[in-house]
């Protein structure tokens, strides 16, 4: 609930309470009982809130049902998250991909009369906004909705073919790729600056990097490789936008060696750093900790990406010419 309660704070919604239910079962009508919908009704009446927000996925029936009965807007996780992505994409193919997310959502709910020009479009009514349709413009909107689908299904490929003629240049350059991966707001963009000084936007919220950013890290020996920033990971990420993490997949990154660093290390005590250190470094043998905000421990952890980097490098012996010592450069920018 507390990360439910970041993502709707980064979607700019206050919260004002929290609420679980545990249940053997899921109610089919309304995802919670009957009881915790009349509990929410009141408190509704009373003015306590004027939006819910369900940490699971809701389907069209159970989200028309529990706003009818609340008399109150109800949004799931995914549209929570997909607000957040909306707001924060900033590259072309990001605001494709999110377009796209949201109209595979919003297309099984226009029953339940999710308006195409305010959610998607100018999204005029901001998160969760909703406008009435009758049965005959529902059916114009479907047609709208899978025909713009379609033409981003189209751009989409269209930026993914440029992308690969991308990857394609810097095989040709002969330097080596790493991705930093991990969990939303784990100090990825903050690395990436420190590391190259690449000053993209890291800010203390869920999803502030939506948009891969590639730079030129130098690493100890001189080598030289490309590092790039991706979307963080979270918890039940909604199925539309898992093209978003195809970024690992085209960088050639998913089947890579893997360096672990552990961030933040300067939030914790002596003792408790000592402690968290010790037992994920015996989970993940190698483990560098590191802090990006105070640049502690990065000579450990470039050195760390330098030998997981170098794969099958052999060592060479190489005569250098008298006044050609220039080459030397070179030569460590691919193999160090």
């Amino acid at each position: 609930m507390a990360e439910l309660a970041d993502l709707a704070r980064t979607a700019g919604i206050e919260v004002v309470g929290t609420d679980v239910q545990r249940r053997s079962e899921v109610d089919p009508a309304h995802l919670i009982g009957r009881g915790k919908v009349e509990s929410l009704r009141e408190l509704k009446l009373e003015g306590e809130f004027d939006l819910v927000i369900c940490n699971e996925d809701l389907s069209p029936r159970q989200q028309r049902n529990l706003e009818l009965a609340i008399k109150a807007r109800v949004l799931d996780r995914t549209e929570i998250i997909l607000e957040i992505f909306a707001q924060h994409a900033r590259t072309h193919e990001g605001r494709l991909q999110v377009e796209a997310a949201r109209l595979h959502h919003l297309l099984p709910r226009l029953i339940g009369a999710y308006a195409y020009d305010r959610q998607v479009g100018g999204r005029r009514g901001g998160v969760g906004a909703r406008g009435g349709f009758g049965e005959q413009q529902i059916e114009v909107e479907r047609r709208r909705i899978r025909k713009r689908i379609r033409d981003l299904d189209r751009e989409i490929e269209q930026v993914r073919t440029q992308r690969h003629q991308q990857r394609t240049g810097r095989r040709r350059a002969e330097l080596d790729t790493a991705a930093i991966v991990g969990y939303t707001n784990a100090g990825k963009s903050t690395l990436l600056n420190v590391l190259t000084g690449a000053g993209v936007r890291a800010e203390q919220k869920l999803f502030a990097t939506l948009d891969p950013t590639t730079r030129k890290l130098e690493l100890p020996a001189g080598r030289e490789v490309l590092l790039t920033d991706t979307v963080g990971f979270i918890q039940k990420l909604p199925t539309d936008l898992v093209a978003a993490f195809r970024v690992l997949t085209d960088l050639g990154a998913a089947d890579k060696p893997r360096v672990v660093a552990l961030n933040k290390v300067d939030l914790l005590g002596p003792s408790s750093r000592r402690r968290a250190i010790g037992a994920l470094s015996v989970r993940y043998p190698g483990a560098v900790a590191i802090s990006a905000t105070n640049r502690a421990g990065l000579r450990e952890l470039l050195s760390a990406i330098d030998h997981a980097s170098r794969g099958d490098a052999v060592p060479l012996e190489i005569l250098v010419p008298y006044g050609r010592e220039g080459v030397l450069a070179e030569l460590r920018k691919v193999g160090g």
